[in-house]
């Protein structure tokens, strides 16, 4: 896979999509909602993920899956001489459902760490990215068919991805916008889709303690995040693909979500906080730990105290241009 193919994203409807991360600093991310199931293999560095009840460490040549529609914080932290590097792949919720889930299996809830993955199941994954990527050479049934086999070699190894859930109001809110991201959303748009009054839909809302408008930007965000790690496309051209037609305004809320400025996950960011702990090398104590066995990391996934997921408000609204974006998704 070239340098450039590496940059992209690329993806099958109904199928499933594939990324390759870079990230220059250290950063973490709040409250990221998970929209399908995926595998993350970390190249390089180190990536750390967590939520209530639980906390995964994923070292360089380790794998983790991640279970949909669970909320996670986490971390990505460079290497000391290189970026942050890992490569994902999702599954579409439909071909799990297809798949099925055989019984004795056991499912990924909310994440399984994989550890340095078996043969079988490391061939099946790069079959699996390789096929996505080749967008207008493979016909779909070919590529559902390598996505299908690494679902064989999870069951193999006795796991499996759950069956999707009824989806709450928000979260298929999430999934409408995702699909386009830049699109000039309306409350009376997304409640025709849902076949719901827009009165219904904000008790809805209100039941599950999330308000339309910054569920939609939320969404935006989280796709912004995704195409800043996974391509080099300018962040104009990122702010006009996530909804934004000013560019300027596209980074004040980027800031308000995570806490830094897009140019810091390329590593542009010079400023004082670059400084601080989001965007540091892994520390000596970090570095000894780098390259620990399957079994060490292991033992990191345990119990720890009830993370905090904290809800952004927005208090005001952009003017959101209509044109056609693609389907993008974050690991």
């Amino acid at each position: 896979m070239d340098n450039k193919a590496r940059q992209m994203i690329a993806a099958r409807t109904g199928i499933g999509a594939t990324g390759h991360v870079t990230q220059a600093t250290r950063l973490g991310f709040t409250s990221i909602t998970t929209a399908l199931p995926m595998i993350v293999v970390v190249h390089r560095g180190r990536k750390v993920i967590q939520c209530p009840g639980h906390r995964f460490v994923v070292d360089p040549g380790e794998a983790i899956a991640i279970a949909q529609g669970h909320i996670f914080d986490f971390e990505n932290a460079p290497s000391e001489d290189g970026d942050y590097e890992a490569r994902w792949l999702t599954v579409d919720s439909k071909l799990i459902a297809t798949f099925g889930v055989v019984k004795g299996s056991d499912p990924v809830a909310p994440a399984r760490l994989l550890g340095r993955m078996s043969k079988g199941l490391s061939d099946a994954f790069e079959a699996a990215i390789t096929a996505l990527g080749n967008e207008d050479e493979l016909p779909d049934a070919i590529v559902e068919h390598r996505v299908t086999e690494l679902l064989a070699w999870m069951r193999s190894s006795g796991l499996c991805f759950p069956l999707a859930q009824a989806q709450s109001y928000a979260a298929r809110i999430r999934t409408l916008v995702a699909e386009r991201p830049d699109h000039g959303w309306s409350g009376a748009e997304i409640c025709s889709l849902l076949g719901l009054s827009e009165a219904t839909l904000r008790r809805r809302l209100h039941d599950e303690s999330i308000k339309l408008r910054e569920l939609v930007t939320d969404v935006r965000m989280i796709h912004a995040m995704s195409l800043l790690q996974s391509s080099r496309l300018p962040i104009s051209s990122i702010a006009a693909s996530s909804g934004f037609a000013s560019q300027s305004k596209f980074a004040i809320r980027f800031r308000t979500r995570f806490g830094f400025p897009p140019t810091a996950i390329r590593g542009h960011n010079r400023g004082p906080a670059a400084s601080g702990s989001h965007h540091a090398r892994l520390s000596p104590a970090e570095k000894e730990r780098v390259g620990q066995s399957p079994a060490h990391s292991e033992q990191e996934t345990r119990n720890v105290n009830r993370c905090t997921f904290p809800s952004t408000r927005y208090e005001h609204e952009d003017h959101y241009p209509r044109h056609k974006a693609g389907r993008h998704f974050l690991p």
